[in-house]
């Protein structure tokens, strides 16, 4: 069984690309240590090595609050949509985890939510799909507010601000997202209680150190998220 899922992981994307680097580096000898550098990074970004590097220290400090003001407001961050699928605008899995997560808060305390994510063109906003969704699992429209104007965190965070005013806010997304998330809405809220929607780190098994997509797939994500809070830290957000 270890044999077959280390070949069957250098068969396929991402493993099959490291396996090319490794094999240029035979072949073409002047490159030869940019080609093993390239098959290491790529390795380290497509398996638990690089989730434990970049994806671990976001998680770290993540917790599910136990309690939480009674006044609060659940607000949803959109994570995406997937547009002009054969079944129509669908929510990503992401933004699904968020809003089934704020759905459970709902369902247990009653609070009202905003759901916050625009559009990039002039297609549906991305918080009037997550209201629809809402809506198609039971939550009254009336106890739906959209905020539908916002590009990026920041804007979520501002034009939130804008519609419910200082609220306390106990703010749902993704673990991957929350320290940007949080980072950015306590420039503007004075209570902000973070309820992650899951979180992906945890105990490896052998398989998580062979090169795969869902490890890529979250250290791209990580990195990305590493990225904006350089960024928005140099740009005082």
């Amino acid at each position: 069984m270890f044999l077959q899922k280390t070949v069957g992981a250098f068969l396929i994307t991402p493993g099959i690309f490291i396996l090319i680097l490794l094999l240029s580096a035979v072949f073409f000898r002047k490159s030869r240590w940019l080609f093993v550098l390239l098959a290491a990074f790529l390795y380290i970004v497509s398996s638990y090595p690089g989730e434990f590097l970049f994806l671990r220290p976001l998680e770290k400090d993540i917790t599910v609050p136990a309690e939480f003001p009674q006044s609060s407001a659940i607000v949803i961050l959109g994570g995406g949509v997937e547009r002009n699928t054969k079944t129509g605008d669908s929510l990503s899995d992401s933004t699904m985890r968020r809003i089934l997560t704020g759905f459970q808060v709902y369902r247990k305390y009653k609070l009202p939510i905003v759901v916050t994510g625009g559009s990039l063109s002039s297609l549906k906003p991305e918080a009037m799909i997550m209201k629809e969704y809402l809506i198609s699992l039971g939550v009254p429209e009336k106890n739906i507010l959209v905020e539908d104007r916002s590009r990026n965190t920041y804007e979520n965070a501002l034009f939130t601000r804008k519609l419910i005013g200082d609220v306390p806010v106990l703010l749902v997304t993704d673990s991957i997202h929350m320290r940007r998330a949080l980072h950015t809405f306590k420039k503007f809220f004075s209570e902000v209680v973070p309820y992650p929607a899951g979180c992906y780190f945890g105990n490896p098994e052998f398989v998580d150190f062979l090169p795969n997509a869902t490890s890529f797939y979250l250290n791209s994500r990580t990195i990305y998220e590493w990225i904006g809070l350089v960024w928005y830290n140099l740009k005082g957000r």
